[in-house]
């Protein structure tokens, strides 16, 4: 079937909630997937690698400049298999079956219950990251719709800076702790989305910002707490991208229903990665109750059907997907996880993504 919209148009579509000629489609994925797929169709690069997929969107984001060693250093020296990141936490590449994960194994606040322990942290200014390099990248890419990235909102941030387990705590019975932990992240977050914003925010389409406030189950704390702590800098950021024109994906896994009134009242536009077999996540309801409020963003399960599925089984998923979310616009069709995983066949994803491609929408919904 032939197409007749660039990427870009069709995605400015999806998100204006008209239907495009096809559904607009996201891949993102870790290295050994990349890898894969590239051996299986002969692709060269990235940019190769999306026009085979049918990718519609670009990613472009920060780079941190280098922390100096006595800002690294916390309470010890960090041993030769940990990364310092540039908030101070440090993570250590764990390896398993088909690949690797950097996983957390220093938090600088940990132990610290201080509100003064947080003022004495050395925070990454606004001059700890650049984005002198997205314009050139944008240019490069402005056939597809281009994400914009600035780092990960301040509930997450502080779940590596301070520790889960202590966060969760101090939500509970240190909340002055917690609220000017979070408040202090977000300060520092706002400066580097400023600063996307002002070195490229006229080319951009998408801004993104990931923080997970869920399992599977639900929400990791009350709606009150959210409210309080989350929102103000939420609405923050949703503030800052409109006043630029442009519209805001949120990121956040799991059961996130509970949350989603707060979330389109704090202005997100787009939610990723609609995890649907997550509690109160089915598609029809979620199209139902908030598909005029918001553009869903993923959406293909990565824990049973694109992992464990036949390539036929992938695609009657996909195709169900896209009749439910993508009636009438407002769906961008991606994995429900913002990283295709490693034990997703080859096959699989092929399928996923042709399916996409040669799908039509149904109308009139």
């Amino acid at each position: 079937m032939s197409e007749t919209m660039t990427s870009r148009d069709r995605v400015l579509a999806a998100m204006d909630h008209r239907t495009a000629d096809r559904v607009p489609m996201t891949f993102d994925a870790e290295k050994e997937v990349y890898e894969a797929l590239a051996a299986r169709l002969g692709t060269e690069t990235k940019e190769g690698l999306f026009d085979r997929l049918g990718v519609d969107t670009w990613y472009v984001g920060m780079r941190g400049r280098q922390r100096d060693s006595a800002a690294a250093a916390g309470d010890r020296a960090p041993a030769a298999a940990e990364t310092d990141g540039l908030w101070g936490f440090r993570t250590r590449v764990v390896h398993y079956e088909g690949g690797s994960y950097g996983e957390l194994c220093y938090s600088p606040l940990a132990g610290k219950d201080e509100i003064a322990d947080i003022d004495a942290h050395r925070w990454p200014g606004p001059d700890a990251v650049t984005f002198d390099h997205c314009a050139a990248e944008i240019a490069a890419h402005r056939n597809r719709a281009v994400v914009g990235t600035f780092g990960w909102g301040a509930y997450f941030r502080a779940t590596w800076v301070r520790g889960m387990e202590d966060l969760m705590m101090d939500m509970a019975l240190r909340p002055r702790y917690a609220e000017h932990l979070i408040r202090t992240i977000a300060d520092c977050t706002l400066a580097h989305l400023d600063g996307l914003l002002a070195t490229c925010g006229p080319d951009l389409d998408i801004v993104y910002m990931a923080d997970d406030y869920c399992s599977q189950l639900g929400p990791l704390f009350s709606p009150e707490v959210f409210r309080r702590m989350i929102v103000p800098y939420l609405r923050a950021a949703t503030d800052r991208v409109h006043a630029c024109g442009k519209k805001f994906l949120l990121h956040c896994c799991g059961a996130v229903r509970p949350l989603l009134p707060m979330i389109i009242e704090a202005g997100v536009d787009l939610l990723e990665p609609i995890q649907i077999r997550a509690a109160g996540m089915e598609p029809a309801g979620l199209k139902r109750d908030f598909g005029r409020d918001l553009c869903f963003w993923g959406g293909l399960d990565l824990q049973h059907v694109l992992c464990k599925g036949s390539p036929q089984e992938v695609a009657d998923e996909a195709r169900r997907l896209i009749d439910i979310l993508g009636a009438d616009g407002g769906y961008i069709f991606g994995p429900g996880h913002t990283y295709i995983q490693v034990d997703a066949p080859v096959d699989n994803i092929l399928a996923m993504y042709q399916t996409g491609r040669t799908h039509r929408l149904r109308t009139g919904r």
